[in-house]
């Protein structure tokens, strides 16, 4: 099956979920998936959809941040020295079903990339339950089924929403430490060695394709997708009642 895999040059947060918003759109219209790799600039907080905007106040090192909340669900992620996925696919398809493969298909294959330079990350596996209204503000502070983690601390996570008949994948994987959440050491840190991100793409690509089945087609954004995400933009990502919806 053919996909198309975009990588992006870094935006702003309101851009980046603009964007993502598009791409879910098109890919559920035109039933080709879409994988895009990008950054955020400058560096910026994102909500989870079902976060109290109030919990922002429970984090005093990102609070000078710009913020944004995502369409996608899980706790707030310090964007910042770290890489962004995302995956927009028809939900009739293969992967479009039920949610944890999908996870499974992109932490996976990042751990197999991640071992081939002697970084030994695992997928987290059962992990305790804890209440919603216990569970830490911060992503990476907490744990699900498929995290990715090395020496036991969470170094990528993903979450989901489905809308419309198709599948938003959102993912994160922390590279390294950011001066805005100094309690989450990234891999670098913890692997004491350096990951050149444009191989680390590369080499992602290569271990998703051959695990979801997809042909990975390289494209240049899409033509209607800015002026859709400008839509979205205005509609929902900058919109304070969009943001303050909890």
């Amino acid at each position: 099956m053919d996909a198309l895999l975009i990588t992006d040059s870094p935006r702003a947060g309101v851009w980046n979920m603009g964007i993502d918003e598009a791409l879910r759109e098109w890919a559920g219209r035109q039933g080709t998936p879409v994988v895009r790799f990008y950054e955020w600039a400058p560096a910026t907080l994102s909500l989870g959809y079902f976060q109290n905007l109030c919990d922002r106040s429970l984090h005093a090192s990102s609070r000078d941040l710009q913020l944004v909340r995502r369409a996608s669900g899980g706790g707030a992620i310090v964007h910042d020295r770290e890489l962004t996925y995302s995956c927009s696919l028809p939900m009739a398809g293969r992967w479009g079903g039920d949610g944890l493969p999908l996870v499974d298909a992109f932490h996976a294959t990042l751990c197999e990339t991640l071992g081939a330079w002697g970084i030994a990350a695992s997928l987290c596996r059962s992990p305790a339950p804890v209440p919603r209204e216990a569970e830490p503000f911060l992503c990476f502070q907490r744990r699900a089924d498929g995290d990715l983690l090395l020496d036991g601390m969470k170094i990528a996570g993903s979450a989901q929403r489905r809308l419309q008949g198709s599948l938003l994948q959102h993912g994160s994987v922390l590279l390294r430490q950011s001066p805005a959440a100094p309690e989450l050491p990234g891999i670098e840190d913890l692997a004491g060695r350096p990951v050149p991100l444009d191989e680390l793409r590369s080499l992602w690509a290569e271990r998703l394709s051959r695990r979801l089945g997809w042909t990975f087609k390289p494209c240049d954004m899409l033509e209607g997708v800015r002026e859709r995400a400008a839509f979205w933009i205005d509609e929902r990502f900058a919109a304070e009642r969009w943001t303050a919806r909890r």
